[in-house]
């Protein structure tokens, strides 16, 4: 599987100076958009004194990310490695500003993805974006760091408020005005068949929605895509500098068939995730981000994932396969794919009520408490969206536990929590 970048830039309608800046070096599986601050000095600059630095980053540190190649991949030593590079763009654009009054002030948005085997990361501050065209689906991968989207996750606006809010424009991050920036990255599995669109905001600005997206990604010609996103971008208004820039991961002929299974399989391991009630409707890339902090875990017949009794913090998610629960040695049920258990132990350590056993060959995603904590911690408003759905589930569980008490015994006296009130 080997990636295949296409790239357009234009001015726009109603610009003089096209301030985006782009580069795709296939050899080196690396692809990045720059876009200049608006309405500040030296905006083209600033994204080509990144893309540089970037492009440049990558080259020196070749025999680190051949090694990375060549092995088992570790996710975590992957982000570090992008957010390094990322960091060192914006120092270089904050050294040059500082020592030139003439780019004082500088300072640009970047989004970049690296391949790396059957991995891509993706580094990510301010506005530009990163999607995925996948099995004819669109998704943003990125999240815009502007301030009504920073709003938005605080719950203080509405998501369909953000695109026409005062603040929609105003960055929240970028690389130049200080010498250090908080870099987003993320890892992904690619797929062959995969399309990726790195773009600026002068064409997000005009994505109807990610329906549309995807009938315009899926075209036969991969190298035409760009430039029908750029002339479509320009006859809707091109009131800013467009970039556009597509990349698909096209198979070597023997790995078609396998890359066929790896599809299969990584969608189960999504199908499973988003069917836990604590991360329906989450988009792909926050159930990404929740897979990265996941084990995936094999067992054959017999074999007992957890002992009645023993010390439980984790949430368990059956990939495929069945599970038979007992309890005291009796058997209570079983689990099937999609099904879960101990997803009160995200908020507390508990003695596990029943033991896990493997019925045939199966397979769990573990999700662990201090992962699980360690990606909330990062990312807030997703905590506190998750902490809500828990509640709520534990208070639905409370209510059947009482109902269920007085079906039993009609004469037990059960105080409703909402009596307490």
């Amino acid at each position: 599987m080997h990636p295949v970048g296409f790239g357009l830039s234009d001015v726009g309608q109603e610009r003089l100076i096209n301030e985006d800046s782009f580069y795709i070096d296939d050899e080196r599986q690396l692809y990045v958009v720059a876009d200049g601050m608006g309405g500040h000095a030296s905006g083209d600059v600033a994204s080509a004194t990144a893309v540089e630095a970037v492009s440049g980053e990558v080259g020196r540190r070749h025999q680190q990310l051949s090694k990375l190649r060549e092995s088992l991949i570790d996710s975590e030593e992957l982000s570090s490695i992008v957010r390094e590079i990322v960091d060192f763009a914006c120092a270089e654009i904050y050294e040059k500003a500082r020592t030139n009054q003439e780019h004082a002030g500088m300072g640009c948005t970047l989004t970049m993805l690296l391949v790396v085997a059957h991995k891509a990361v993706m580094a990510h501050v301010g506005d530009t974006r990163l999607y995925l065209l996948r099995k004819g689906k669109a998704d943003q991968i990125s999240s815009d760091h502007t301030m009504a989207q920073e709003l938005c996750q605080a719950g203080l606006l509405e998501p369909d408020e953000v695109a026409d809010h005062q603040f929609a424009h105003i960055l929240s991050r970028a690389l130049g005005p200080l010498p250090s920036v908080k870099v987003d990255t993320l890892v992904m599995d690619v797929l062959p068949g995969d399309r990726f669109l790195l773009c600026s905001d002068g064409l997000t600005a005009y994505i109807e929605d990610e329906a549309w997206l995807a009938q315009q990604l899926a075209g036969d010609d991969a190298e035409v895509v760009p430039e029908e996103l750029v002339s479509y971008a320009n006859t809707a208004g091109g009131h800013d500098n467009i970039t556009a820039l597509l990349i698909e991961l096209r198979p070597d002929d023997p790995e078609i068939e396998i890359g066929d299974e790896m599809s299969v399989d990584l969608q189960h391991q999504f199908d499973a995730l988003g069917s836990v009630f604590l991360f329906e409707g989450l988009s792909l890339a926050l159930l990404t981000r929740l897979l990265n902090h996941c084990e995936l875990n094999e067992y054959v017949e017999g074999d007992k994932v957890i002992r009645e009794g023993d010390p439980c913090e984790q949430l368990m998610v059956v990939v495929d396969g069945r599970f038979v629960v007992s309890h005291q040695g009796e058997a209570d049920g079983e689990l099937e794919p999609g099904d879960h258990a101990g997803a009160t132990t995200m908020l507390s350590p508990r003695r596990a009520r029943a033991t896990l056993t493997a019925k045939e060959y199966s397979r769990l995603l573990i999700l662990k408490r201090k992962p699980f904590w360690k990606l909330i911690r990062r990312r807030p408003w997703l905590g506190v969206s998750l902490l809500e759905r828990l509640g709520r589930r534990l208070s639905l569980d409370l209510d059947r536990s009482i109902k269920k008490l007085e079906e039993d015994d009609p004469g037990t006296n059960v105080v409703k929590p909402r009596e307490r009130l």
